[in-house]
């Protein structure tokens, strides 16, 4: 008899503890392992390239949005966009501006890249890169 009680005991506490809405899994934030611009000295109106090495414990699929100042052109965006969103790539070739900007602004600009597993997973880096403000080949 102890044992049939002992066995409907540990039934109903089983049936109890057992929920229809099982616990969702964690999900992880994607890790940015570096964010690199090569080369990252250029001259006006040169391109680069910027390569985001990412990964996301969980496997998900990962997706990049590219940022930069507005002087700063993105290959496949529209006109004269200085962002570009949800690309499935983890480099993107880049347009530095040409002489005018660089002598009457600055010489040092960014790229920003947000990574997202698109399960609310996100991280995100910024990378400078130096556009010479001489385009000679010679150091003086």
């Amino acid at each position: 008899m102890k044992k049939y009680l002992a066995l409907i005991i540990i039934t109903i506490l089983i049936i109890v503890g057992c929920e229809d809405d099982p616990v969702k899994p964690v999900n992880h934030h994607p890790i940015i392992k570096s964010l690199t611009a090569f080369p990252d000295v250029v001259n006006p109106n040169d391109s680069l390239i910027v390569i985001c090495n990412a990964s996301d414990s969980d496997g998900d699929t990962l997706v990049y949005d590219w940022i930069t100042t507005g002087v700063v052109r993105i290959k496949g965006a529209r006109g004269d966009d200085h962002f570009l969103y949800h690309t499935y790539e983890n480099s993107r070739i880049f347009y530095a501006p040409d002489s005018q900007f660089v002598l009457a602004l600055q010489d040092t600009f960014w790229v920003q890249c947000f990574v997202r597993d698109v399960k609310g997973g996100e991280a995100e880096a910024l990378v400078t890169f130096i556009v010479k403000q001489d385009s000679s080949p010679y150091v003086y």
